[in-house]
C-alpha cells in the first residue's frame, strides 16, 4: 500500500512539473502582452515624458522609425520624434493587430501590425498601416525597450 502511495505522489509531481516549468514564461508573456499596448498608448499622448520610461537611454542603442531611417540612441529619438511628428500632428490613434510576444530569460520581443489614424495640425486626417517590433530587456523588476523597428509596407505613404 505504501508503495502505491509513493508512486501516486511521484506521478502527481511529474504531471505538475511541466505546468510549473512553463508558468514563469506564460506569466512573463502575459505581462508583456499587457505592457506593449501601454507603450503604444503612451505614444498616443504626444508626451515624450510618458514614453521615455519605457525606453532604454543607453547611448549606443539604435531605434528604427518611419522617418528618419534611424536614431542612434534614445536622446536622438526623443528630439527627432518631437520635431518630425509631435510638432506636426494633432493626434494619433493606433489599433494593434496580431500582437505576439516571446520571452527568453531576460530578453523578449514583441511583434504586431497596426493601423494608425493621424490628424495633422491643419486638421487633415490620414491612415497608415504598419508593423512594429520591440526588443525588450528585463532590468530589475521592469521590462524596457532596448531596440525598436517601425516600418510600413513598400508603397505606403
Amino acid at each position: 500500500m505504501r508503495r502505491i502511495q509513493v508512486v501516486l505522489v511521484a506521478l502527481a509531481l511529474f504531471a505538475a512539473f511541466p505546468v510549473a516549468a512553463h508558468s514563469p514564461k506564460n506569466s512573463t508573456d502575459a505581462q508583456l502582452k499587457e505592457l506593449v499596448p501601454q507603450i503604444v498608448a503612451a505614444w498616443e499622448t504626444f508626451d515624450i515624458a510618458k514614453v521615455s520610461p519605457y525606453y532604454a537611454s543607453d547611448p549606443d542603442l539604435t531605434y528604427f522609425d518611419l522617418a528618419p531611417l534611424k536614431y542612434d540612441n534614445w536622446a536622438e529619438y526623443k528630439v527627432g520624434v518631437q520635431k518630425t511628428f509631435f510638432d506636426t500632428s494633432k493626434s494619433i490613434h493606433f489599433k494593434l493587430a496580431d500582437l505576439r510576444v516571446h520571452s527568453h530569460g531576460t530578453f523578449a520581443w514583441a511583434t504586431f501590425t497596426f493601423g494608425a489614424d493621424i490628424v495633422n495640425k491643419q486638421g487633415a486626417s490620414s491612415h497608415l498601416d504598419g508593423r512594429w517590433t520591440m526588443i525588450l530587456e528585463k532590468r530589475g523588476a521592469h521590462w524596457i525597450v532596448v531596440h525598436e523597428h517601425v516600418s510600413v509596407p513598400l508603397g505606403a505613404s
